[in-house]
């Protein structure tokens, strides 16, 4: 039965947006990419150590990276998990000339451009933006050597 007061209204619906998490945003993703080059020897680094450090960001396993970066602690093998997401915004980070294909430690490697350095000396500049993320990269990306990389993958040539 329906109430005789609300047989003659109208209603509409209208779509609206469905908030997405600042770690699915293309803009988070750049950013925190642009800022592991920047942090890293010579601006440069291997996809490899670019997943881990993404990795371990987003599934908040910075004490398994403290632990990884120690020199003094013995390395257990690290569970890669490759993110799609992350690939699209590397694929987007070159696209937008911020970093060129290279090699470092025998692997696919990306580093910094001139305007990639530009950018992530502008972003750094921001004092209230990514605070979390770029206290984990300042800490650990310079520790995260390609030879440690390749010890948290398992390959022979490691540690």
């Amino acid at each position: 039965m329906s109430s005789p007061e609300f047989a003659n209204t109208r209603f509409s619906f209208q779509r609206r947006p469905t908030p997405v998490p600042g770690d699915m945003r293309i803009a988070w993703r750049v950013s925190l990419i642009l800022l592991m080059l920047a942090a890293s020897r010579s601006n440069r680094a291997s996809l490899a150590k670019l997943h881990i450090l993404n990795d371990a960001i987003r599934s908040n396993q910075i004490s398994r990276l403290r632990d990884a970066t120690d020199a003094d602690t013995k390395i257990l093998p690290w569970n890669l998990r490759v993110e799609p997401a992350f690939a699209r915004a590397i694929d987007f980070v070159v696209g937008e000339r911020h970093a060129k294909w290279t090699k470092a430690g025998g692997r696919a490697s990306l580093q910094l451009t001139k305007t990639g350095l530009a950018a992530a000396t502008e972003l750094d500049k921001v004092e209230d933006v990514l605070e979390h993320e770029r206290a984990i990269i300042a800490e650990h990306a310079k520790k995260l050597t390609e030879i440690r990389v390749s010890a948290l993958l398992g390959e022979r040539s490691a540690v």
